[in-house]
């Protein structure tokens, strides 16, 4: 009887083992599409559809722009600030002869112990262009926090690190990325994190 009751503990406990490592791929998985639905919605300039994937409480960080708290300070930094170039001013939707792709690519991502909480790292290269006037490539690393909140997850902290933003025809061989900064007339709610 003893060891019935050994072998039927051991095989329940094996079963919640591989409970927790199919709920950890799941997650992954649910994580990963997030992280392409942010890149594909940042493409198309669609602020509707992507400010979703943020938790009410999150933080932004993009390159020397500064730290912008909150998804209504993250729709100032994403729509009114980065995508006043690419964007229609009041619309979802890039603006007829523009380019604004964000290819997100080698993600490895990692949840934490209480199935709440997950970091991912990235890396990001951008093609940015208006037809028959300009174009310029641009690269570098994400990292991101996730949280999964009501069963689904979301991004609760963003942070890009720029490695290069330069024109095409020059390339990231030739060209130097322009400094970036805070913008003054939309400032952060902190300042950047990082010296870059």
């Amino acid at each position: 009887m003893a060891d019935q009751d050994n072998t039927l503990q051991a095989l329940l406990a094996r079963v919640q083992a591989l409970e927790a490592r199919v709920q950890t791929a799941e997650d992954i998985e649910a994580i990963n599409k997030l992280t392409r639905a942010y890149g594909y919605y940042l493409d198309k300039a669609l602020w509707a559809e992507m400010l979703p994937l943020f938790t009410d409480d999150c933080s932004v960080e993009i390159s020397a722009l500064g730290v912008y708290l909150g998804k209504k300070q993250a729709e100032v930094l994403f729509k009114d600030l980065l995508g006043k170039g690419p964007a229609m001013s009041d619309e979802n939707g890039l603006v007829y002869g523009r380019l604004y792709n964000h290819l997100i690519v080698q993600g490895i991502v990692n949840v934490d112990a209480d199935g709440l909480h997950a970091s991912g790292r990235w890396r990001c290269f951008m093609q940015i262009a208006e037809f028959g006037v300009k174009g310029t490539w641009g690269e570098g690393p994400y990292e991101i926090r996730y949280r999964k909140e009501d069963g689904t997850w979301r991004i609760s902290h963003l942070h890009f690190y720029r490695t290069y933003h330069t024109p095409f025809e020059e390339g990231w061989a030739k060209a130097r990325s322009p400094a970036g900064g805070v913008r003054p007339h939309m400032p952060p709610d902190l300042p950047p994190s990082v010296d870059y």
